[in-house]
Parts: C-alpha cells; structure tokens; sequence
C-alpha cells in the first residue's frame, strides 16, 4: 500500500539547498582576484584552531561529504572576511556553532546541521583594502547561500533575496 511518511518528507525538506551556479558571474574579468594566491583547509573543529593564524584575511565555510570510494565533493556555503585576524573570527564561529551570543540564523543552521563535514578555508592577505575587494569579488562571483550580503545585489534587483524564492 501507497503512503507518504510526512515527518520523513519533512526532515529532507529541511537539507533541500539552493545554489546560485552561474558560468559567466565566475568567467567574469572584473571578478578576477589578484590576491589571495595561497588557500589552506582545516576541518573545522574547536582542536583546530591552533592552526589558524593571527593575521587578517578572507575564507570560506565549504560542506564536504565523505563517501568511501566516490569522488571528492564540496558546496560553498559561505565567504567571510576578517580585518582583524583569521585565528579571533575562527573563536567567534566556534562560540556561533555553541549557540553562544546571538549567532546569526543562516550561519548557526549551517553549522547545527552540518558541523561534522564543514572546512574552513582561508587565506592570509596583508592589506585591508585588498581583504575587503576580494571579499567582494568572491560574493558576487559565487552568491553563497548563506550569506546574507552580496554587494552586487544592491544594485541588482534580480539577485535581491534569490534564495528566499
């Protein structure tokens, strides 16, 4: 017999993402990044902060799955940055995905529902300047899904709340 376990249909609904892939936003010159040149990856956990350093720079919050003998996998979820320094913003998450403070929504979801297969990747920049146009660049190339700012949908109507259609 036919039936449809709506408490089941439920929990999938709640891993249903969008995701904004666009060809030519990431072929697009003007978004081309001059820094950084280097990317590193830590799985993100509490034990792995000591690896972070204490300079500025931008990074990412990237969902990989793990599945024995299958390709490797990932989803960008988020791009940040910070002009203070990548090791305290790194503390802050980790407090966020404790519930401590008041995290933000979209981030604490993130981190409630997929702790164990998030990486942080990240990237030393030296200048300020060159952290917050880099920010930028990568925004509006990728339009993560969580966040919640993307400089060019300010003055794009059409990319305005495009993951809340």
């Amino acid at each position: 017999m036919y039936d449809i376990d709506f408490k089941k249909r439920g929990e999938y609904a709640l891993h249903l993402k969008k995701f904004f892939l666009h060809p030519k936003f990431w072929e697009d010159p003007a978004k081309k990044l001059t820094e950084p040149s280097k990317w590193k990856k830590v799985k993100f956990t509490a034990a792995n902060r000591s690896l972070i350093p204490k300079e500025k720079g931008i990074y990412c919050f990237v969902l990989q799955p793990k599945k024995v003998n299958f390709f490797e996998t990932k989803y960008l979820f988020y791009i940040g940055k910070t002009n203070r320094t990548l090791w305290k913003r790194y503390k802050e998450y980790l407090n966020d995905m404790e519930g401590k403070g008041k995290p933000r929504p979209k981030i604490f979801e993130m981190f409630k529902q997929y702790s164990p297969y998030l990486h942080f990747y990240y990237s030393t920049i030296k200048l300020s300047s060159d952290v917050d146009s880099c920010e930028e660049k990568l925004l509006n190339t990728f339009v993560p899904r969580v966040n919640t700012d993307i400089p060019e949908a300010k003055i794009s109507p059409e990319l305005k709340n495009l993951y809340e259609i």
